[in-house]
């Protein structure tokens, strides 16, 4: 029988050799850093002097192919006059190390940051410096354009993410614009080249869809891509076309300043349950202190015109039922004393009559 001194002996020897192979194992190769690749986007944009909403961060592995941690990454500003906050990062338990902030410089450009680690390859995030709030993209009429919103968009009021296109219109006509998404509520603005509101909607008749259709002048515009919920990013399809149907069914259509249209009142058209007046509405946004003139002309038509606000319920505010005493035509001038949306209601004099005529809208 072996003493108790010798077993004790023993056991000590085995925990020793056991400390070294263990020792071993952990600084042995593999746990080294063998690969770092981007976690985050690569390609980011924020206005100049401000910080990218989105965190640039690697991912460094093994030779094994395995996320390490506890693995050293350097982030350095490379060009654009920018600067980091903790600019050395420490991998976590998924092998991941983010930048914790990144500050652009103050003048428009590109900037560029590099994050290393040990002796690899770094990996390099751009960001351009421009203020997605008053950058437009290109969008061309008759086109469809896919885009994406994401947390360096320009950010609105109310905490949702819009991408600005630019939009050309050749001449005075009725465009409209349909903006979808397979995973959010789209939300979708008309706006001047100033930024004025022209027309806005949510839903149109289908999930995830929203239709701007508005009669405007040659010129330059712009459109909003948003969703209706705050902080939401996904994909979307932006599509505008053109369109010469008259305005029908109650629609929901757009006007702005500078437009004459040819339309026409028809059976499929509004029509007022207490009275049984046909008429198209065509909603515009006024700003106070504006002068408003609209004309509705037509040879066959008695014309009559109404300014209504856009309210619940809608307050008339302005009318007309000739605009000489002699003619079917019908005009009103108005100062708009508060900022809103408004609508025009064109009709006849009578029920239930039909029949062409020109509204303009100045």
């Amino acid at each position: 029988m072996r003493s108790p001194a010798r077993i004790s002996f023993e056991l000590l020897a085995f925990s020793l050799v056991a400390a070294q192979l263990s020792c071993g194992d952990s600084s042995g190769p593999g746990r080294v850093p063998a690969s770092i690749d981007a976690n985050s986007s690569v390609t980011l944009t924020a206005a100049p002097g401000t910080a990218v909403t989105e965190l640039p961060s690697v991912l460094v592995r093994d030779a094994a192919g395995a996320p390490l941690s506890g693995a050293a990454v350097i982030f350095a500003v490379t060009s654009g006059g920018g600067v980091v906050t903790g600019a050395n990062a420490t991998t976590n338990s998924d092998g991941i190390a983010t930048v914790g902030s990144w500050t652009l410089g103050t003048a428009a450009g590109t900037n560029t940051l590099t994050a290393t680690s040990g002796s690899l390859p770094p990996v390099t995030f751009t960001a351009s410096g421009f203020d997605p709030c008053t950058t437009l993209q290109a969008h061309s009429l008759g086109s469809t354009t896919n885009g994406q919103l994401s947390l360096s968009d320009c950010k609105l009021s109310d905490g949702s993410f819009a991408d600005l296109y630019a939009i050309t219109t050749p001449a005075t006509g009725t465009y409209v614009f349909n903006q979808t998404s397979p995973t959010f509520d789209t939300y979708l603005f008309l706006l001047t080249s100033a930024g004025t509101v022209i027309g806005v909607n949510d839903d149109f008749g289908a999930a995830n869809t929203s239709v701007i259709k508005a009669i405007l002048p040659a010129g330059a515009f712009a459109v909003a891509a948003n969703s209706y919920d705050a902080n939401i990013t996904g994909s979307y399809t932006l599509s505008s076309s053109t369109s010469t149907a008259p305005i029908t069914n109650c629609e929901d259509v757009f006007v702005f300043p500078g437009i004459s249209s040819d339309q026409a009142l028809q059976t499929s058209d509004c029509t007022a349950t207490a009275t049984g007046f046909l008429s198209d509405d065509y909603l515009i946004f006024l700003a106070v202190g504006q002068s408003l003139t609209v004309s509705m002309t037509s040879t066959v038509v008695d014309s009559y015109l109404e300014l209504y606000t856009n309210g619940s319920p809608p307050a008339l505010v302005a009318s007309n039922d000739s605009k000489d005493g002699t003619s079917l035509n019908a005009q009103f001038v108005y100062t708009v004393p508060s900022t809103g949306f408004y609508f025009i209601k064109a009709r006849s004099t009578a029920a239930g009559v039909t029949g062409p005529y020109t509204i303009t809208v100045q």
